[in-house]
């Protein structure tokens, strides 16, 4: 609650978020913790916070056809919106298992980043 950034690093895992990461997140997302409800409409209480997704991948999965099996951002993305913290960057790295891809992946995420 205390922190200004957060940076969460999120290998694709079967199409999601790593069990471990998860895991965290459940025990971060509680009722009048990090969320209420304020009537019937769920307020997040985690606000003015800077997010920063590092996603990875063995694949493609920012677009094209596999795009659509792609849960790990849009997962973060919600439940971490749900919590309040909207200002979110998602970064990739992507084809760190394609061959042709996998020696210029990281090079190409890092000329990516804008923070």
């Amino acid at each position: 609650m205390n922190a200004d950034a957060v940076v969460i690093d999120a290998p694709m895992y079967n199409f999601g978020i790593p069990s471990t990461l998860k895991t965290w997140i459940d025990h971060i997302a509680r009722a009048g913790k990090t969320f209420k409800y304020d009537g019937k409409t769920p307020e997040g209480l985690v606000k003015n916070k800077k997010v920063y997704l590092a996603i990875s991948s063995g694949g493609v999965y920012s677009e094209g056809f596999m795009k659509a099996y792609d849960f790990t951002e849009s997962y973060l993305r919600a439940v971490l919106g749900f919590m309040g913290m909207t200002d979110i960057k998602a970064f990739r790295v992507e084809g760190v298992k394609v061959p042709g891809m996998q020696e210029i992946a990281l090079d190409k995420a890092i000329q990516a980043i804008e923070l």
